[in-house]
């Protein structure tokens, strides 16, 4: 049985598996995932479960993990992070196979020792703490990274600015007949405002590169009893390092906790990263002003792809409001450069 061959060449040589069963877990937008239990034929050191992802049975969803490069960037970070002590705390990986057709991953399961977030209730902050101390551990490991020796799978801001820009305009017409009608008149103004300056957003230039996680949301982390554990690394890039703190700060954390402790957070950001030289307190808030609006272009976009459907729908409004009141609380606006309206 290949499950016993893959857990024997990860150090488990006495893993004889008898039988086993699978369930399976996720949505299954980009991959499908299961948790499979094993029995063995004798006494064994190997694990009495497994998260195997493969790809999706779907059509649709298997070209799009395809065609956005999903599959491929899930593998190649698990295996650009699986060997290295000095980066955050991913799953434990046995096996890792494919390509960008085709995904076989084998990890850890910590379904009964790590609990998963919940987006729309977000986070707590002694949670937030262990997200962002995970965070400084990944950037800091590649940072600084030139774009020249950023690896070739890695989204990059600039290489995907016609497809995100295009999915914001898309999701503002959304927004405005669906959504406008719960919201203020100045959170409005402040998506107005997103919607005129993607463009601008995703073209500003790139003067601090890192290997970023790119969707840092509490539904895509695992908090276990010490610390955080970061899972899908569908849409890992060469970006800012506070792309990743900026988005889950602004997006999964709520309103008040985060202006209560966010500059906390950014301090213990520093510390961790511990390079005052290069990449010192005073840059990371710099940076921190403008990548936070990471979450809105997101989310904003999230409209115009998503089914809206009423789970949907909770989700998007719930870090609709956070993003817009990160980008109104540090004038977000007013740190780059406009582009004309469109």
């Amino acid at each position: 049985m290949w499950l016993g061959k893959a857990l024997s060449i990860a150090g488990h040589g006495d893993a004889e598996v008898s039988s086993f069963a699978s369930h399976p877990i996720g949505a299954g937008n980009v991959s499908d995932t299961f948790r499979v239990t094993l029995d063995y034929a004798r006494p064994t050191t190997a694990p009495a479960s497994l998260i195997c992802k493969f790809r999706c049975s779907g059509a649709a969803a298997h070209a799009h993990g395809i065609g956005s490069g999903s599959y491929l960037r899930e593998l190649e970070s698990y295996r650009a992070l699986m060997h290295r002590t000095d980066v955050c705390r991913i799953p434990h990986v046995y096996w890792v196979d494919g390509h960008a057709e085709n995904i076989n991953l084998v990890m850890e399961d910590l379904s009964g020792t790590a609990r998963a977030g919940n987006q729309v209730a977000g986070c707590d902050i002694a949670d937030a703490r262990s997200v962002v101390a995970e965070l400084a551990k990944l950037h800091r490991a590649f940072y600084p990274m030139a774009q020249s020796e950023a690896p070739p799978w890695a989204m990059t801001m600039a290489g995907t600015a016609d497809y995100w820009a295009a999915a914001v305009e898309r999701g503002i017409e959304v927004v405005r007949t669906h959504v406008a009608d719960r919201l203020e008149a100045w959170q409005m103004g402040i998506i107005s405002d997103a919607q005129r300056r993607a463009r601008a957003w995703y073209d500003m230039p790139m003067l601090r590169g890192t290997l970023t996680h790119g969707d840092p949301r509490v539904d895509n982390i695992l908090f276990a009893a010490d610390g955080a554990v970061l899972i899908d690394w569908q849409v890992t890039g060469w970006r800012n390092p506070m792309h990743d703190v900026g988005y889950f700060l602004s997006g999964s954390v709520s309103v008040e906790d985060r202006r209560a402790h966010e500059r906390e957070l950014l301090d213990l950001y520093a510390r961790i990263f511990g390079d005052e030289e290069s990449y010192g307190r005073d840059l990371i808030e710099a940076d921190y002003r403008v990548q936070l609006l990471s979450g809105l272009m997101t989310t904003i976009a999230a409209y115009g792809l998503l089914p809206l459907s009423f789970e949907v729908d909770d989700l998007l409004m719930a870090l609709l409001r956070r993003n817009v009141a990160a980008a109104a609380d540090w004038n977000a606006f007013a740190a780059f450069p406009s582009s004309p309206a469109t």
